[in-house]
């Protein structure tokens, strides 16, 4: 509400964390986290952090979104990351000698830390997306302020007791809190921000950047398109899309948003889709909400968003369509054919909902994912057709791509995860998150053993020098014709020699 958000903005005011973070760049600028012992401390201790508190980890998450005690995996990936880095380290960080352009002395790239990083993580994955940040920013050396969300409230207030019992609290803080919180936060000035969110506050956050000059990284969202084709194996299909689209309630930025399916297996698919929902979570709206492996919607208000989306929809729902706000249920809804212009095919959709839309082919296909949001976070094609999958690729534009599968890429942390245009900008993720935050300082070391003066020589300078230079460096010593000449008795003499050399021997 107004009063609400003007409140937000008088709490904000009133507060500031200037403080805080010129303490934390005192630390950077001290030089403490650019050893690499600093850096292998702090990634062994977020390892420990989850060996040792996974159980209360997953019982927080499940506090927050229900759902099955497996979902809590998910959540766990900092582990892996962190032992990737910590395998990785001495590779990533050591100098990157390049071409030199000169016969002595040498060109380095060295790799620095950026300084503070501000990290802005969600509610959806709440220490996945907390800690899976954290990883790089202290592999590349930075010291960071650490706001994980309110929405999420138990996994939040886990956080700000966990990280600063295990890591250097002088280097790594966390501040808790909402929205006026973060807006005084972002006042401050600082080296790198990573947000992750919607793009209504990425452009808030960006714009605060814009005030110090401050790089981002923006994971934000979008509506990511799936595509069935006449060739794929339906029921691939269907398994591995009611996976994605049903994990965490459909609340991930790269769940699957709608789904075009080819006309000649739209029924098929449709129909099968429906009876793996009903499979796996039951048969009525009922026995969903009872289904203890249905997560919930992270609050009220999400939940009233969802449903609007479904109530105002021209579609035919074909399953589902319940809400309860109470209980913050939200039933696996399908809905067939819906209007391009429902808002369900114009917002991101966020939840249990998955509109489908049946097409002609590929290329009805791309027309519309480009119509309708033409730079997901991700896009799915499912299809055997090489052809397909190339007129696919070659048509579209998004942050990331599966074929034949949903959201896996992010489980590969060799490939950078990351958005474009709207979707958002930078990636991380392995040593695509090191260099990510990391700055690249290059190096030149000119030798003084055998060029004791300067590049050029001092004033007066003749034209005759330009001329020179000019020819050393761009036009050369002949013109083309000259070039010509010159190859073509190049090649004649060679003739020549070869004739002899053949002559001789007859």
């Amino acid at each position: 509400t107004v009063s609400e958000k003007a409140h937000d903005l008088r709490t904000a005011e009133a507060l500031s964390y200037n403080d805080l973070v010129e303490g934390v760049r005192k630390v950077f600028k001290s030089g403490k986290t650019k050893h690499l012992q600093w850096r292998r401390e702090q990634l062994l201790a977020l390892q420990r952090l989850h060996t040792e508190n996974h159980e209360r980890i997953v019982e927080a998450l499940r506090k927050d979104h229900g759902g099955p005690k497996i979902r809590g995996l998910f959540e766990l990936s900092g582990h892996i990351a962190a032992q990737e880095a910590l395998d990785a380290l001495d590779t990533w960080t050591a100098p990157e000698v390049v071409k030199h352009n000169a016969m002595t002395g040498k060109s380095y790239i060295r790799k620095e830390p950026k300084g503070v990083v501000l990290l802005i993580s969600p509610w959806n994955f709440p220490f996945n997306l907390t800690f899976e940040g954290l990883v790089p920013i202290i592999a590349a050396g930075n010291c960071a302020v650490i706001k994980p969300s309110e929405v999420s409230t138990h996994s939040g207030a886990l956080m700000a007791e966990l990280i600063p019992k295990y890591f250097d609290n002088d280097a790594i803080k966390v501040v808790t809190g909402g929205v006026p919180e973060t807006t005084a936060l972002l006042r401050e000035k600082y080296d790198h921000i990573l947000y992750t969110g919607n793009g209504a506050v990425g452009r808030i956050v960006m714009a605060a950047a814009a005030r110090h000059l401050t790089p981002v990284t923006l994971e934000l969202g979008g509506k990511s398109p799936t595509y069935v084709d006449k060739s794929a194996k339906v029921d691939t299909a269907v398994a591995r899309i009611v996976l994605a689209k049903t994990l965490n309630a459909g609340q991930i930025c790269i769940a699957p948003d709608y789904i075009l399916v080819h006309s000649d297996v739209a029924s098929e698919f449709k129909s099968k889709l429906v009876a793996e929902l009903k499979k796996q979570y039951g048969e009525t709206s009922q026995e969903r909400k009872d289904c203890k492996d249905w997560p919930n919607i992270i609050n009220a208000r999400h939940v009233g968003r969802i449903y609007n989306l479904v109530d105002e929809t021209t579609g035919k729902v074909i399953m589902g369509g319940e809400a309860d706000q109470h209980t913050h249920f939200v039933d696996p809804t399908v809905i067939d054919e819906p209007s391009m212009n429902d808002s369900v095919m114009r917002e991101e959709i966020f939840g249990p909902v998955l509109p489908i839309m049946t097409v002609n082919g590929v290329e009805d296909a791309i027309e519309r994912v480009n119509n309708i949001c033409d730079h997901p976070l991700a896009l799915y094609i499912y299809a055997e057709d090489q052809a397909t999958i190339d007129a696919f690729l070659n048509g579209t534009t998004s942050g990331g791509v599966c074929v034949n599968s949903c959201i896996e890429h992010i489980s590969n942390n060799n490939l950078p995860f990351g958005g474009v245009g709207e979707s958002g900008m930078g990636a991380y993720h392995g040593k695509a998150g090191f260099d990510e935050f990391t700055h690249r300082r290059s190096v030149l070391v000119k030798d003084t053993f055998f060029s004791k003066g300067a590049l050029l020589p001092g004033p007066p300078y003749s034209d005759s020098l330009y001329d020179l230079a000019y020819k050393l460096q761009i036009g050369g010593f002949l013109t083309d014709s000259q070039r010509k000449l010159f190859k073509l008795a190049g090649v004649g003499a060679a003739a020549l020699i070869g004739f002899r050399l053949i002559k001789s021997r007859l």
